[in-house]
C-alpha cells in the first residue's frame, strides 16, 4: 500500500498491510534524532521511523492590519506569528500574553484581552472575534490536489474554541463564565465558532481529506468543565461547524484531540461527528476497551503511553506495548499509533525507534 492508500483503509476499518502511525515531537527531540541519523533534514528521520503520508495543508489567521505578520520568533513552539515583548515575553495575534520559563522549553499564559470583560457587550467591543482574516494558501485546491496524488493524506487543524476562549479570557474566569455567566461564553462562542466554522468551510472546500479539532477539554480524571456544560455549550455548535464542512463533503473525517479522561463523552463525540478520537491517553483511558466500545465508529489515534513506558520502560518493554496494541486494536483497521502527545527530550532515543519500528514491522491480525 502507499502511505495515502495505507491511512484511507485504516480510517475505512479495513486491514492495511501495516499499522499506520503518526508521531508529534518536542523541537529537542528532534534534534535528538536527527543527531542519531546524522542527518539536518526531518523527513529523513520520518522516513527512518516510517511515519508516512500525513500533510496538514490549511489557512492560517491574521489580524485584519496584518500587524503580526512575519515577526514569529524562530523556536516558539507554535510557530505562529507572534510580537515579543522581551526574549521571554510575547504576545500572538489575539493580544494573549505569555511568557516563556527560564528555560524557554515551556511557556504560561499571562494575560489575556477579555480578561476584565463583565457583559456582552465587552466582548463585542473585541472586534477581532468578528475582523480576524483568513488566509487561504495560494491555489490552495491545487496544492491540496497535488498532495494527494503525491499519495499524502491531507489535514487541516483548527484551535478547539474552548482552548481560544480561556486564553482570551483566562482559565479560572473562563470556568466561572460556565457556572455563573453562561452569556459570556455564548457571546464568545458564537464569534468563535462563526469564524472557525469559515475556516472549516475553507478546508473543506480545497478537499481536504481531514480535518482535526486540537485542544484540550478534560483531565485526568474528569471533564474540565463538566459534561453538562460541554453537552450546552460546545457540542451543539461543535456538531453544526461538522455539518457545514459536511455539506460540502459528506465523506470529510473528523479528528478530535484532547488530553485525559473522556470516557463521559465519547458518545457525545461520535454523535457530534468525529471518527478519529486523539490520543486515548492510557493513564486515563484503556484503548482494549475504548476499541471494544466504540471501535466500530471511531478510529483510535495515539494510545501509547508518554508517561510510563516510552521514557521509563525499556526497548522491549516498548515493543510489547506496541504489539499488544496491534494486536488488541488494530485487527480490522481503525488504529493509528502514536505516543498521546509530543515525545519529550527526557525518552531515550533506542525507545523511540522500538516504538515506531515495531509497528513498522508488525502485521495486524485478521
Amino acid at each position: 500500500m502507499t502511505p495515502r492508500q495505507r491511512i484511507l483503509a485504516t480510517l475505512s476499518h479495513q486491514r492495511p498491510d501495516r499499522t499506520a502511525t503518526d508521531g508529534w515531537f518536542h523541537p529537542e527531540t528532534m534534534d535528538m534524532l536527527k543527531r542519531h541519523y546524522r542527518t539536518d533534514a526531518w523527513p529523513d528521520v520520518l522516513r527512518e521511523l516510517g511515519i508516512e503520508g500525513w500533510i496538514d495543508i490549511g489557512p492560517i489567521l491574521m489580524p485584519p492590519d496584518r500587524s503580526h505578520e512575519d515577526q514569529a520568533k524562530p523556536g516558539h513552539a507554535s510557530g505562529e506569528p507572534s510580537v515579543w515583548l522581551d526574549d521571554r515575553t510575547y504576545e500572538d495575534i489575539w493580544g494573549v500574553r505569555f511568557v516563556l520559563g527560564s528555560d524557554k522549553r515551556y511557556r504560561r499564559w499571562a494575560a489575556g484581552p477579555l480578561e476584565d470583560a463583565r457583559s456582552v457587550g465587552d466582548v463585542a467591543r473585541f472586534s477581532l472575534l468578528e475582523t480576524m482574516a483568513i488566509h487561504e494558501p495560494d491555489d490552495y485546491a491545487r496544492l491540496v490536489s497535488e498532495a494527494k496524488y503525491q499519495q499524502q493524506f491531507v489535514y487541516g487543524t483548527l484551535e478547539n474554541p474552548f482552548r481560544r476562549f480561556w486564553n482570551l479570557r483566562g482559565y479560572e474566569n473562563a470556568l466561572m463564565d460556565y457556572a455563573a455567566d453562561p452569556e459570556i461564553v455564548e457571546a464568545v462562542y458564537d464569534r468563535l465558532f462563526a469564524l472557525y466554522t469559515r475556516v472549516g468551510v475553507a478546508m473543506a472546500r480545497a478537499g481536504v481529506d481531514m480535518i482535526r479539532i486540537v485542544g484540550d477539554i478534560a483531565m485526568q480524571d474528569r471533564i474540565i468543565m463538566g459534561p453538562e456544560a460541554w453537552r450546552r455549550f460546545d457540542k451543539p455548535r461543535i456538531a453544526a461547524l461538522i455539518g457545514a464542512c459536511r455539506e460540502i463533503n459528506p465523506d470529510l473525517e473528523f479528528f478530535f484531540h484532547s488530553d485525559g479522561m473522556l470516557t463521559e463523552l465519547m458518545d457525545d463525540l461520535i454523535d457530534a461527528g468525529f471518527t478519529v478520537i486523539n490520543p486515548i491517553q492510557p493513564e486515563c483511558m484503556d484503548p482494549v476497551e475504548v476499541k471494544r466500545r466504540w471501535g466500530d465508529r471511531i478510529t483510535l489515534h495515539g494510545c501509547i503511553s508518554i508517561q510510563r513506558t516510552l521514557p521509563f520502560g525499556s526497548p522491549e518493554d516498548v515493543r510489547a506495548e506496541v504489539e499488544h496494541l496491534i494486536r488488541q486494536c488494530g485487527h480490522n483497521g481503525g488504529l493509528v499509533l502514536m505516543p498521546s502527545n509530543n515525545i519529550q527530550p527526557d525518552t531515550p532515543v533506542e525507545n523511540i525507534i522500538a516504538c515506531y519500528h515495531t509497528a513498522r514491522d508488525t502485521t495486524p491480525g485478521v
